[in-house]
């Protein structure tokens, strides 16, 4: 997670877009995450 936000600094990105990231991976880690297809079992 860490590499992906300073490849993300690295690229250009603002702070809004490293925030959506950080908050999405929090999202999927939760398991709550509606952006991301569900993982089949």
């Amino acid at each position: 997670m860490i590499g992906e936000m300073a490849l993300a600094i690295e690229m250009g990105a603002d702070a809004i877009d490293i925030g959506i990231g950080i908050g999405m991976a929090a999202e999927v880690a939760h398991g709550s995450c509606t952006d991301v297809p569900p993982v089949h079992k």
